[in-house]
């Protein structure tokens, strides 16, 4: 096991903004919150190492785990270069991006609805289901329905946000050498070989368009995530265009995060003790500690200490428009649950009335369920979507709210001595321009106080 936490993975966009929005809803990320704007005279060139000086905006998408952010850039000045047209998966660079998702069939639905090319053919069991596609700006993404982690440990780390439909996995990497590779990403960042587990084999090339491919690959791991390095022999991959530089358009680089100054500077000693050059002294703006270091054979890799008391600037918690409740409650999952699912008792616990419309099935209070809701003048409709039995349902807004849309999970979850955790998470958008953070704001202590009563009477019962 290791400490090396990998908190971001950079793309460069033509547009920003509509790539962030194409990821957000084929694989039902939410957005991070804030934004950053970068221009002349802040340290920008000493960090990222683009000349000249940068102009630049960046935004985010956090998925289902801790501390991880996708992280989309717009450049102003200098303007991103184009992706050679002829770029394939085994040239150098970080090349293809490995995402697993809580429903595989549903992604694909949304990838369909959201791309204007056919949909590829999956390989794999059901449970085990795979498939490579490409973003609208030509990035590699592999889709997965089982989380690779899986075949390492018995657990998934730092799962946080269980209700968002994806959680960003590994990146593959092709390089030039394998021995320089691995002292980067090893010895100099921390990276653990995994020697009894693989990511891929030789038929999976197929998958980006390079069947037949003879390569050398090593599997890496941090605490959360997998780096794939590969060495191809076959098909020769091109270098890099002359000129190249991390903000021209494609993925710019990982990031390695720390949580505390002192973790970011004993990493970075390390780095650069093993040869990785930095591109100026280590910057610290408050918010976060960061550099970008630089190996022999170009590959850029994000050195940061994002504050967590401070990740709302950072973009590392979910946005305005976002809710999210949890509850450590004395009693025993099966009775937690069975007062949860009790729509027509809502009334005792939260400050909404309830009462079924129309049951569902097989269970009268699973999917199909159709319930009212009544409180403060407004009565609103809902119906279950989702059901996993004694775990976990999901709901929507129907009719009766501000809301353009509306979905809520409750998840319920047994915790040691005999204890459960409520976790409750609501994300909307709503109908009126820049409401969503006082909404949430408000849904926040309506929705706290709901779980706080219903953990007062379960435990007094």
């Amino acid at each position: 096991m290791t400490d090396a936490h990998i908190a971001q993975v950079a793309l460069c966009a033509h547009n920003a903004g509509k790539l962030r929005h194409w990821y957000r809803n084929v694989f039902e990320m939410a957005p991070g919150s804030g934004a950053l704007v970068s221009v002349p005279p802040m340290p920008t060139r000493r960090i990222q190492g683009i000349d000249p000086n940068p102009t630049e905006m960046v935004t985010w998408l956090v998925d289902q785990q801790d501390y991880f952010q996708l992280e989309f850039f717009q450049f102003y000045r200098p303007r991103s270069n184009l992706k050679p047209t002829a770029w394939r998966p085994c040239d150098i660079g970080y090349s293809i991006i490995g995402i697993c998702v809580a429903d595989f069939d549903a992604t694909m639905r949304r990838y369909a609805a959201h791309s204007d090319v056919t949909l590829p053919a999956s390989v794999g069991q059901s449970g085990r289901r795979r498939t490579c596609v490409r973003d609208p700006e030509g990035n590699w993404i592999e889709i997965l329905e089982r989380d690779p982690l899986e075949d390492i440990e018995a657990s998934t780390p730092g799962i946080v946000r269980p209700e968002l439909g994806a959680v960003v996995r590994f990146i593959r990497v092709s390089v030039p050498d394998m021995e320089r590779a691995q002292v980067t990403y090893v010895d100099a960042l921390g990276l653990v070989e995994v020697a009894d587990a693989t990511l891929h084999s030789d038929e999976d090339e197929a998958l980006w368009g390079l069947p037949g491919a003879s390569t050398n690959r090593v599997l890496l791991r941090g605490s959360n995530f997998l780096v794939e390095l590969v060495q191809y022999f076959d098909p020769q991959p091109a270098p890099r265009p002359a000129g190249y530089q991390i903000c021209d358009q494609g993925v710019m680089n990982i990031a390695l995060g720390f949580r505390t100054p002192e973790q970011f500077d004993a990493a970075f000693v390390r780095a650069t003790g093993h040869g990785l050059r930095p591109n100026g002294k280590p910057v610290d703006v408050g918010i976060f500690r960061v550099m970008y270091v630089n190996d022999a054979d170009g590959f850029s890799v994000e050195m940061l200490c994002a504050r967590p008391s401070l990740w709302s600037l950072s973009g590392f918690s979910p946005g305005g428009a976002y809710v999210q409740n949890e509850v450590l409650i004395r009693a025993q999952p099966e009775r937690v649950w069975q007062r949860l699912i009790d729509h027509a008792g809502l009334g005792d616990w939260t400050l909404f009335r309830g009462r079924v419309l129309r049951p569902g099935a097989p269970a009268e209070e699973g999917p199909g369920c159709v319930r009212e809701l009544k409180a403060l003048g407004l009565r609103i409709t809902e119906e279950v979507v989702s059901w996993e039995e004694g775990s976990h349902y999901r709901y929507r807004l129907r009719s009766g709210a501000p809301f353009r849309w509306h979905c809520g999970d409750v998840f319920v979850t047994a915790e040691p001595g005999e204890c459960t955790r409520v976790r409750w998470a609501i994300r909307f958008e709503s109908w009126l321009p820049f409401t969503g953070k006082l909404t949430a704001w408000v849904l926040g202590r309506i929705f706290r106080r709901a779980l706080v009563q219903l953990k007062q009477q379960l435990e007094a019962s």
